[in-house]
């Protein structure tokens, strides 16, 4: 009975037991369906705002980038630099999203390479725009023969670097010379020229021509020079004043350069820059000696016109009246001018005269019919040998 008793007592605690045990389950069944969609809910909300986060970082991205009027080679180094620092930029814009704490020293620094990646890439593209248009502004200064013949490495460097090198002078751009652009640190562009590299916003330019200074030398020449023929003076002052100026304007290394190289015979500068071309003499005396030499040829051109000025006043020539008849020189031709000009013929044709208006010479038929386009602003003694004549002549009294 006992043992009965036991058995029925052990039956019914287990099943209250297993009841017990379902309770909880379900109980655990029942709790767990309450608190686990909130988490879910929780979860999915913070992935979703990182991911926005990361989304709107990443709509920050400059990539707009222009690669037109670029060689497959460029392009490819260009496409290269912008997803490598694209990746770069995803993975800081991944890590800065995880921060709630936008002041936090971590995030800031995460950002920061963000903003690293936009600089570079703004940079890049802004040194792309300057290098098409570099290219284009070379390749017209060429054409036009802007360069100066002065200029060292700096011209065949920027044929290299904006693709235009001929070295073997077929008319083609050179495979292999040529110095394709490759991405610098921070989106700048670089070359690679024997071996060194050399960033674009460093590349040595090549320089012009100074045709200001040389075209201004030689119109001062010439005034000097019509100065002359009119009897005018020149004074010591004003050639030392003369050659301060040209001291300072020649401190310009290129100027220099330009008028030893560009206007050797314009100015007869051939010999000097010979001399620093074989190594004989340095810059600073090559200053010196254009100063002296181009000081020296005002003195020159000065005493050129005051010779022609004085040959002027000594030419007049009175005519015998024997010449006179042989001229047929007859009042009516002559009563246009004034006492004091010159009246000259052909001798070879006695029928072909010269006649002036003002500064204008031209030539004439006995009939005083003009005969020749005239010349206007040069000497008596220049319009007669322009017009092709044989002259004699004399000051009417």
């Amino acid at each position: 009975m006992a043992n009965n008793a036991l058995i029925k007592g052990a039956a019914q605690a287990g099943k209250r037991f297993l009841d017990v045990g379902k309770a909880a389950a379900q109980g655990f069944a029942m709790t767990g369906s309450t608190n686990s969609a909130p988490q879910q809910n929780d979860r999915v909300a913070k992935n979703k705002a990182i991911q926005n986060k990361v989304n709107s970082y990443m709509n920050n991205l400059k990539t707009d980038m222009d690669f037109t009027s670029f060689s497959p080679e460029e392009t490819r180094t260009m496409r290269n630099f912008l997803m490598s620092q694209r990746s770069e930029y995803a993975n800081a814009a991944k890590a800065a999203s995880k921060f709630d704490d936008t002041t936090s020293s971590e995030y800031m620094e995460y950002v920061d390479i963000m903003q690293g990646v936009n600089n570079s890439f703004k940079n890049m593209a802004s040194q792309l725009g300057a290098y098409k248009k570099g290219k284009l502004d070379y390749a017209e200064n060429q054409l036009d023969g802007m360069y100066s013949n002065g200029n060292g490495e700096a011209n065949s460097n920027a044929a290299r670097i904006y693709g235009f090198a001929d070295n073997d002078k077929d008319g083609r751009k050179d495979i292999g010379v040529n110095a394709p652009f490759k991405i610098l640190k921070g989106g700048n562009l670089g070359f690679d020229l024997e071996g060194q590299e050399v960033a674009y916003n460093d590349m040595e330019q090549p320089f012009f021509k100074d045709s200001k200074l040389a075209l201004g030398i030689l119109k001062d020449n010439e005034t000097i020079y019509n100065k002359g023929t009119k009897g005018g003076e020149i004074n010591p002052e004003m050639l030392e004043s003369y050659r301060a100026n040209l001291d300072d304007q020649l401190q310009n290394q290129n100027a220099l350069k330009s008028l030893l190289y560009d206007f050797k015979s314009e100015l007869n500068t051939q010999y000097i820059a010979d001399s620093v071309d074989n190594g004989s003499i340095s810059m600073d005396e090559a200053r010196t000696k254009v100063v002296d030499l181009l000081v020296n040829a005002r003195k020159d051109v000065f005493a050129a016109g005051k010779k022609q000025y004085d040959i002027n006043q000594n030419k007049a020539v009175k005519l015998t009246p024997a010449q006179q008849n042989s001229l047929l020189i007859s009042n009516n031709k002559l009563k246009s001018l004034k006492s004091g000009d010159y009246w000259v013929q052909s001798i070879t044709d006695k029928s072909v005269y010269l006649d002036k208006d003002g500064d204008t010479y031209y030539k004439t038929n006995a009939k005083g019919e003009k005969m020749r386009q005239p010349v206007q602003g040069y000497t008596l003694e220049q319009a007669v040998e322009m017009l092709g004549l044989q002259t004699v002549g004399f000051k009417l009294n």
